[in-house]
Order: structure tokens, then sequence, then C-alpha cells
């Protein structure tokens, strides 16, 4: 995932724009600080709290409206797990540490997790 130019991009591994298919995670990229990269994963979780891979594929199938009118039934989540760039800056060559305290670092204006 990445946030540049006020603009999410979301790519599976082989390239596909995975966007379209998730209208929900535009509000939570808009919270990252523009130029930053994620790696990580997309899932969905069914009612006991279990991953429900079926339903993700169900999900990253339709675009526009049709992924519009799922996103209350099943919800897609970023499940972050890398923190490639932030601000402009490269940040694989940082410590661990160094990006773990980056990631939890409160931006002004917006509300510490």
């Amino acid at each position: 995932m990445a946030w540049d130019a006020h603009r999410l991009v979301l790519r599976s591994r082989k390239g596909t724009d995975l966007e379209p298919s998730v209208p929900e995670l535009r509000s939570g990229a808009a919270q990252l600080p523009d130029a930053t990269a994620l790696d990580g994963e997309l899932v969905v979780w069914d009612a006991a709290g279990r991953l429900a891979f079926e339903r993700l594929q169900g999900r990253l199938q339709r675009r526009g409206e049709g992924a519009t009118r799922l996103v209350e039934q099943w919800p897609v989540h970023f499940v972050a797990f890398d923190l490639l760039r932030t601000s402009g800056t490269g940040t694989t060559r940082w410590t661990y540490r160094a990006a773990g305290l980056r990631c939890r670092r409160p931006r002004p204006g917006r509300g510490a997790d």
C-alpha cells in the first residue's frame, strides 16, 4: 500500500490494482503522511474472528458499486507488517527499533492509536 499525493495505491504481488475493490481503506490511508509505503496483507474476518479467505476473494472480484455494497457485510482490513517509506524517506535500512518508534509517534492533528 502506498499513499502518494493523496491517492491510495494498492497492488497485488502480481501488480493488479486492488484499490477499486476496497473503498473502505481510503479513509485509513488518508491518515498516513504523504509519500508513505507499507507492506502488508488484506484480510477479512468472519463473525467468529477467524480469517475468511473466501470472503476476501469475493471482495477482490468486485469493483465500484459492487464493492461498496459489501463494505458493511465483509469489510476488508489492511494488516501492515513493514514500513517501507514514510514522508518520502526510505526505511528499509532502518533498525527495527527506529521503524517501530516512527510508527508509534502521533502526528499533529491526529490521535495516537
